[in-house]
């Protein structure tokens, strides 16, 4: 799909009930931090039929409705955003929960109706022939480089990988590192092993020495754009140097709605072992899920410093065992940006982290795969502009760390009319 703007969002979500309407549905909602504090922080819940939505409820594409959150204390309506969901076949439900502390609850009368119109900015997703964008309203927030030509010498080094760009904040470009430059391997957000076993071969998917990263296709079925989040799935293809495929990953990129000066972004990344065994290995340097800062002079890096989780240990040639995120705070023109990795604790284990002064740092970890079988990796992407956000210390990445582990305790009940 080429050159063409896909724009969907809750309020665009096309479903019916069965023999109960969608607009007669309304839900108490009370949120309970869990014990973490919570700052702008991606809520969800699922509404399932015969639980808390009507057990003849069945979503059929024909209707529209939207949702929103309107707190019981009297504020303003939340913005919420409705999916429907593929293992429950009934809705999922997002927000944005601004502040809640320990302690304290939330408290919302949650509406499901008929499509309004909203006077929020949504995210919208435009695919090209070379890359495809990601925006909220009228503003860039990543870019994916999905070009892929052989056809010389030079525009296949451009284009050997696919991965991730992320905008800055202030009209300044990227703040990832795209092709050339120091280490031109290093490119934006982006995943490979140095030495891939694949049955009795290795490869190098790291350098990309004589294989290939493509990216294949995205799945419109997947895609979910509205004003609380924007959702794409990708399909990449791990070539061999004979041109087959060997392993095949799909990139789920999920960008929330957050305050001016910061994204957040969640990568769910499933990795399959295609044609025969696979062993995904390199070292914490040549592997792993990674993030490259923009270079502040061409060859130059970044001069960036970092912040660790209070659980990581070592420091022995830029390795850090034991690490739960890592933050690395660079400077690109005149703003000031810190970029935090998290890893999700249901990632392989052992998995370390490795910094580098010049930008690039991310997770590394080693693990087998039979032919057939998947595994799964979580990330999230946390980045400020520190002149706006300027608390980066590690009190701080502690807490957006658990707010990413460990969600909140919801209660839902039908309001009875």
């Amino acid at each position: 799909m080429t050159d063409k703007i896909r724009i969907a969002c809750s309020i665009m979500i096309l479903l019916v009930a069965a023999t109960c309407t969608a607009a007669d549905l309304q839900f108490k909602i009370k949120v309970n931090p869990a014990g973490v504090a919570r700052r702008n922080s991606p809520t969800s819940i699922v509404l399932s039929p015969g639980r808390e939505l009507p057990a003849n409820w069945k979503a059929t594409g024909k209707e529209r409705i939207s949702a929103f959150l309107t707190p019981t204390d009297g504020g303003e309506p939340i913005d919420a955003q409705v999916v429907t969901s593929k293992t429950s076949k009934g809705l999922e439900v997002y927000w944005i929960e601004k502040k809640l502390d320990p302690g304290k609850e939330s408290n919302y009368i949650l509406s499901i109706g008929k499509a309004v119109v909203t006077t929020s900015s949504l995210f919208s997703f435009k695919e090209d022939l070379s890359h495809s964008d990601l925006l909220y309203g009228k503003k860039p927030v990543w870019r994916q480089m999905t070009a892929y030509d052989p056809s010389s010498k030079e525009s296949l080094h451009q284009t050997y990988k696919t991965f991730h760009h992320v905008w800055g904040f202030h009209g300044d470009g990227f703040i990832t590192k795209g092709a050339g430059g120091q280490y031109t391997h290093h490119r934006g957000l982006f995943i490979g092993f140095s030495k891939t076993r694949v049955g009795d071969k290795q490869w190098d998917f790291w350098h990309c020495k004589g294989v290939s990263v493509r990216h294949e296709k995205y799945d419109p079925a997947a895609e979910v754009m509205g004003p609380v989040l924007g959702r794409t799935l990708s399909q990449t293809g791990w070539y061999n140097p004979e041109g087959e495929v060997v392993v095949r990953d799909y990139r789920q990129v999920t960008a929330w709605r957050q305050v001016e000066a910061q994204t957040l972004l969640d990568f769910v990344i499933t990795i399959e072992a295609v044609s025969d065994k696979v062993n995904l290995k390199g070292d914490p340097q040549h592997a792993g899920f990674q993030y490259r800062a923009v270079e502040s002079k061409p060859g130059k890096g970044n001069k960036t410093t970092y912040v660790r989780s209070t659980e990581s240990t070592g420091g022995k040639n830029d390795v850090w065992e034991g690490a739960e995120w890592i933050t690395g705070i660079f400077q690109h023109g005149e703003n000031n940006y810190a970029v935090t990795h998290m890893d999700h604790p249901k990632n392989p284990r052992p998995t370390v982290y490795s910094t580098r002064n010049y930008g690039r740092f991310g997770a590394y970890f080693e693990k087998d795969l039979k032919k057939g079988e998947k595994l799964e990796l979580r990330y999230r992407i946390f980045i400020v502009d520190t002149k706006r956000h300027p608390d980066v210390s590690v009190a701080r990445y502690e807490k957006k760390y658990w707010d990413y582990i460990e969600p909140s305790r919801i209660t839902v009940s039908p309001v009875r009319n």
